[in-house]
């Protein structure tokens, strides 16, 4: 791949990289915990109600993909399909924008209704996200993956600074709510619109492809897979229980407005925080994970996220309980970074879109723990979930040092693309 210039490799790498800067600077609108469960809230909807929001955001988005992966695995070109998913996706944001400032007084409407579209959204960018994951795969050679990430991350998070520094402005404008909120989902809407033709704009490569597989013969042959590939097996157990502890996620700000007694415009805040948070721990994980290192990256986001719900349970001031999201916001990231990577690693060329969709598919299940973590709430209040989230992420990182095979595939990946 060439270093410098504006020829196809790095015209590529650079689309997606503004895609991904775009990509986090849209998310602080339509952030799950910060925006759209105190949303959700402010309009009358139940604990479980708010538990359905990453359910519908994550599981809704790692579901489809199994499918999805079995009708791409022949086809030389996937970009096709995440263009037609990213319209979709624009015409929802625009639809639930839209739909705050024409019902914003009819709450019994609102609420089921922005919870449909979360649901329709995230399928889309589950469709969507197999083909992004193999063209990223063509146009990224392994030793840049790092860098990669960390770019789109790192500038995407200056960009969700100033994200944060706007959305703590219009809560604490003299707008009234919804509309306060209205204007929140038209910035993220511009922003992600924008991400979704960025990475549209990519000139992919033909890729190898594999033998057409109907989906019941996939199911099929899905268990003797994962009986010999015991480093993709080991992966999709400690990428499950991470998920799982994040059932906590959606009621930290709820917390810390209920029982701290924070002020609403504190959320923004709270958004600069987390993205300053991810933006560092990008920086710090490049290297590493350029370098082959992402068995050790990840190890490191999951103690942090250990640490976010222990710290939950000692914060007595909300202006401490920033540091709650950081440590999430910062595990969440490093994550994520070495999640890709490491699937990218241990997952055969031809037969990419199929590990992918399995590992997608399988990982859309403990998306469904924050359903029940609102159940808990409801019944209990927050501790409890806060100690399973803790119990989960301790556990995750436990099983994340049987890593040897990945390791070594993680560094036989790095010197095949350098080659």
């Amino acid at each position: 791949m060439q270093a410098k210039g504006w020829g196809p490799p790095n015209r590529n790498f650079w689309l997606g990289v503004y895609n991904g800067v775009l990509v986090n600077g849209g998310e602080a609108f339509f952030h799950s915990s910060l925006v759209l469960a105190p949303f959700l809230a402010t309009l009358g909807a139940p604990a479980w109600a708010i538990g359905l929001i990453p359910a519908l955001r994550v599981g809704g988005w790692f579901l489809p993909q199994l499918f999805v992966a079995t009708r791409l695995a022949h086809v030389p070109f996937k970009l096709p399909l995440y263009r037609r998913t990213s319209t979709v996706r624009v015409v929802v944001f625009s639809m639930l924008t839209a739909m705050v400032f024409i019902a914003g007084d009819r709450p019994g409407l609102l609420v089921p209704l922005t919870l449909v579209m979360i649901l329709v959204n995230s399928v889309a960018g589950g469709i969507g996200g197999v083909p992004f994951a193999d063209v990223t795969a063509k146009v990224v050679p392994h030793y840049r993956l790092g860098t990669f990430w960390a770019l789109r991350n790192a500038i995407g998070g200056v960009l969700a600074l100033a994200a944060g520094w706007l959305l703590r402005r219009l809560l604490a404008s003299d707008l009234p709510f919804p509309t306060d909120f209205g204007f929140v989902f038209l910035f993220g809407t511009l922003l992600t619109g924008g991400a979704y033709l960025s990475f549209a704009l990519v000139r992919e490569p033909e890729g190898k492809i594999a033998m057409k597989e109907r989906l019941g013969q996939v199911l099929v042959r899905l268990p003797a897979v994962l009986r010999r590939d015991v480093a993709f097996r080991r992966y999709l157990r400690v990428r499950f229980l991470g998920l799982a502890a994040l059932l906590a996620e959606p009621f930290y700000a709820l917390y810390a407005l209920d029982r701290l007694e924070a002020p609403a415009s504190v959320l923004g805040l709270y958004v600069m925080v987390a993205t300053g948070a991810s933006i560092l721990v990008n920086f710090a994980f490049r290297v590493p994970a350029d370098r082959g290192r992402n068995v050790s990256v990840l190890q490191v986001s999951l103690a942090l996220l250990l640490a976010a719900p222990l710290m939950t349970l000692v914060a007595g001031d909300w202006r401490v309980f920033a540091l709650v999201f950081a440590c999430s916001a910062a595990g969440n990231s490093g994550m994520g970074i070495a999640a890709w990577n490491l699937l990218y690693a241990v997952s055969p060329e031809g037969e990419r879109p199929l590990y992918v969709g399995v590992a997608n598919s399988v990982l859309a299940l403990p998306s469904l723990a924050p359903i029940g973590a609102g159940v808990l709430v409801g019944l209990f209040g927050f501790e409890p979930v806060f100690v399973l989230a803790a119990a989960l992420a301790a556990t995750s990182l436990a099983f994340a040092f049987r890593f040897q095979e990945l390791r070594a595939l993680d560094r036989a990946a790095l010197e095949d693309r350098a080659a």
